[in-house]
């Protein structure tokens, strides 16, 4: 079996929906995103195997497939969508792995590419036995209300009857049965922005941030072509440079929107402004806009590749990755599937949670960080960046985010005391109820 590399990876700056990504289509921001990981790693077109990416709420088809075009990669490469809700990204990073480990591959770039902004809405076939027919207390009762109940935005995670709020009303029972703190779901939320926000401003992820969207005007763009042996043709403005990456310059859309920043990120969180929050659960005690993440748009993607590939190419190694298990629970209660993933991740590899050098989790909601301060306790490690409570979930590319966090983690932290190497783990809990959990060594 081979082993595993992770030679780096770049995100895109995260937005909300309908901010500053509106008019970009995932295919575009994934695309942009793409780019330039290949050219900052100086990728050859012909090593690439594959292209595995995430992508749930866009157009349908193969979306990595058509955001691979777009960036003007050759035909003849080919490319895979995942959809394993918010697992997706993750178990993209997983599949490559196991190609490479299996030897169908060298090297596969990997992740996921979301746009909650322009996704399409949905309407169930009225042959379909979920349809419903006006009139019935079904269509008065739909929620979220719609002219046409048959309209839907959100997927089917479980059997029964459709519910756009299952998320919401998951995270909700989740906070009840495990009888949690409204106040103290709220401070997560507060740390995270505030974790976030002390990130930003000392540039603790700056490496692994592509340029803005809009850092070159949409003709440079669209300009960058493939041009043979696997190099890339420069836009005007980089011949005219000399430079070898895209510019890190603060650039401006035409919206008049800044997108060289975490756009979800709020400075000014506080107490008495989550308190006033409205719940998002009828009925409900817990869950409100404050301690439960937006909805966003984002890419990431990572470089996965042969140790044998990385020595016959002199290239470096941010991580190796270790293993990675997905795990099923209740789909009422899909937060809680953090937990199996994450135990039979530790059981597996025979390792402790005190042996953990950092631990990157998808805080889609603040009672994730709840359930894991319950069952592994209260620490320092956890998201020392902050998470998706200030970032953002842009769903599909959340996976690819965290990995990409997670390595930037390790490389800070000291490595826990009797360890000769580093371990991280990256985790996530899915609609429907299936947790992904990935573990990555770095030496110190």
């Amino acid at each position: 079996m081979k082993q595993v590399c992770i030679v780096g990876g770049l995100r895109s700056y995260i937005g909300v929906e309908n901010g500053m990504y509106r008019n970009v289509s995932a295919e575009q921001l994934g695309a942009h995103v793409l780019r330039e990981v290949i050219d900052r790693y100086a990728i050859p077109m012909e090593d690439i195997d594959c292209i595995i990416a995430g992508n749930g709420v866009g157009a349908g088809g193969n979306l990595t497939r058509l955001m691979m075009l777009e960036v003007g990669i050759p035909d003849e490469i080919p490319a895979m969508t995942v959809d394993v809700q918010c697992g997706s990204g993750l178990e993209a990073i997983a599949t490559a792995a196991a190609k490479i480990e299996s030897g169908l591959a060298d090297v596969i770039l990997a992740g996921g590419f979301e746009s909650c902004s322009t996704k399409p809405l949905r309407i169930r076939n009225e042959r379909h036995p979920d349809y419903v027919r006006e009139d019935t207390e079904a269509a008065k009762s739909a929620q979220p209300v719609t002219i046409d109940p048959n309209v839907y935005r959100t997927a089917k995670f479980a059997p029964g009857r459709p519910d756009e709020l299952a998320m919401l009303r998951g995270a909700e029972r989740v906070a009840q049965a495990w009888n949690m703190d409204k106040r103290r779901l709220d401070r997560y939320a507060m740390d995270s922005h505030k974790r976030a926000e002390m990130a930003a401003e000392s540039g603790e992820l700056q490496e692994i941030l592509a340029a803005p969207f809009s850092a070159f005007p949409a003709k440079d763009r669209e300009a960058v072509a493939f041009e043979g042996a696997g190099r890339w043709k420069r836009s005007l403005h980089e011949a005219e440079s000399g430079t070898d990456q895209y510019p890190k310059r603060q650039a401006t859309r035409s919206s008049g929107t800044q997108d060289d920043r975490d756009e979800g990120i709020r400075k000014r969180m506080s107490e008495a402004l989550l308190d006033r929050l409205p719940l998002l659960v009828p009925g409900g005690t817990y869950i409100t806009a404050g301690n439960a993440c937006l909805t966003h748009d984002g890419a990431a993607f990572v470089v996965l590749c042969s140790k044998e590939y990385l020595l016959a190419h002199n290239r470096n190694r941010r991580a190796e990755l270790v293993d990675v298990v997905a795990a099923g629970s209740d789909p009422a209660r899909s937060p809680e599937s953090i937990l199996p993933a994450i135990e039979r991740l530790l059981q597996r590899n025979h390792l402790l949670p005190e042996q953990i050098t950092a631990w990157e989790y998808n805080e889609a909601f603040a009672v994730i960080d709840a359930l894991m301060e319950s069952r592994y306790g209260s620490n320092p490690r956890y998201n020392i960046f902050g998470g998706a409570l200030a970032y953002g979930h842009p769903y599909w590319a959340s996976g690819g985010i965290l990995t990409l966090h997670l390595m930037q983690a390790m490389n800070r932290l000291e490595c826990p005391e009797g360890m000769c190497e580093k371990y991280g783990i990256a985790a996530i809990a899915a609609a429907g109820g299936i947790g992904t959990a990935m573990l990555i060594r770095s030496s110190i």
